[in-house]
């Protein structure tokens, strides 16, 4: 997984994580356990999520020309956070 962060005014930061594309379907399991430990490591910083979203990426494609049949094989994650106010 690739990470960028991005400063986005005061006490607020863009952070977009992005998966590698193994060309298999996502694991959102082991994703999400990677940016929840880049969240418990910013929070020592005290920058808390305060909200997330879900960028497909990549598609397989069609099986057998079935229109919905494809799986996602590649992802990005947009988590904002910004400074708690502690």
């Amino acid at each position: 997984m690739t990470k960028i962060s991005i400063p986005a005014g005061e006490d607020q930061t863009i952070a977009v994580y992005t998966s590698d594309d193994t060309g298999t379907e996502i694991d959102p399991p082991r994703l999400l356990a990677e940016i929840a430990l880049d969240a418990s490591q910013r929070d020592r910083d005290g920058m808390r999520i305060v909200s997330t979203a879900a960028v497909p990426r990549r598609n397989a494609g069609l099986f057998l020309g079935r229109h919905g049949s494809g799986v996602e094989t590649k992802v990005s994650i947009v988590v904002v956070c910004a400074r708690s106010a502690r």
